[in-house]
Formats: C-alpha cells, structure tokens, sequence
C-alpha cells in the first residue's frame, strides 16, 4: 500500500462526514479503488511512487475516460463505486492541502445509454423470470451490456433501429 493510500485510509478511520462512520466494506472499497488507480498512475508515469504534485484534474480525467471507455470492460456500477472513491480521495487531498482544489471534483459520469439501460434492465427481468442462478445472470448481463456497448461505437442503437422483442 502506498503512503498516500495509507494516509488516506487512516483519515477515513478516523474521520466521519454527518456523524456516519464508513463502513468496513466501504473503507476497503475507497483504499482499494485509491490503490488501484495510483497502481494505474505508477504505470503510465513509469514511477516508483505518485507524489502528489502528479494527481491534477487532467490525471484524474484521464483515468475517468479510461473508466468509462467500453473497450476497458468496467461495469457501470464499478465505474460509478470508483468515481465516488476518487472524488472522496481527491476531497481528502484539498483538506490535508496537498492540492490547492480537489482534483478529482470534475470526474466525468458513467454515460449510459438509457435505450441500453432499458434494454438490460428486460433482459435481466427475463433472466430472473426463468430462475437462472445469480451467478448466470450477473455473467449474461455483463457479456451482453459490454457487447452492447461496444456495438453502440460501431451503429448508434435507438429505440428506432432497436428490435422490439
């Protein structure tokens, strides 16, 4: 675990926003998603150690399209978990003063499809109607969502050209 990484997490132990203490999957969520877009950072730098004259706004974006491009294969829900422990993680920059502003505070949005939302939301509806397991249906929802994605950068998919099933 890096230093940042460690002081990060010992001000999340220690610190509470609105009187709410994190939870233990939370806290290990935040330093885990932290850990590993530093990891990222490391590599695309070629440095040992991240000080924190390199987390601007533009790394932190940077990363945020990573996230958010389809060829990645991050889920939304992962995407959105990351973005949020970044925003925490850039929050806790700006108050220890190690960043004049959170760099983290314009991280883009998952951007998804609503026709595509709609569209897996059915489908996985579907899939629970014919009682597969859970683990069947996370890994059918995933590969098809992905798919679909990556067919949005080929054809835009609208309810006009979709198949209605």
């Amino acid at each position: 675990m890096s230093t940042l990484t460690a002081q990060f997490k010992t001000y999340l132990a220690n610190h509470n926003q609105a009187n709410q203490k994190l939870a233990p999957a939370t806290l290990k969520n935040y330093v885990s998603d932290v850990q590993v877009f530093l990891d990222w950072l490391k590599r695309e730098l070629q440095e040992d150690t991240i000080v924190p004259a390199n987390l601007t706004a533009a790394v932190f974006g940077n990363y945020g399209r990573r996230l958010n491009d389809p060829a990645n294969r991050v889920l939304p829900s992962t995407a959105r978990r990351y973005f949020s422990s970044l925003k925490r993680f850039g929050g806790w920059l700006e108050m220890a003063r190690l960043a004049d502003t959170n760099p983290a505070a314009a991280l883009p949005r998952q951007r998804i499809d609503p026709t595509i939302s709609r569209l897996m939301n059915n489908f996985k509806h579907e899939l629970v109607r014919q009682k597969l397991s859970a683990s069947t249906i996370k890994n059918y929802v995933s590969d098809v969502h992905n798919y679909l994605l990556w067919a949005t950068k080929q054809v835009k998919i609208t309810d006009n050209n979709l198949i209605k099933l």
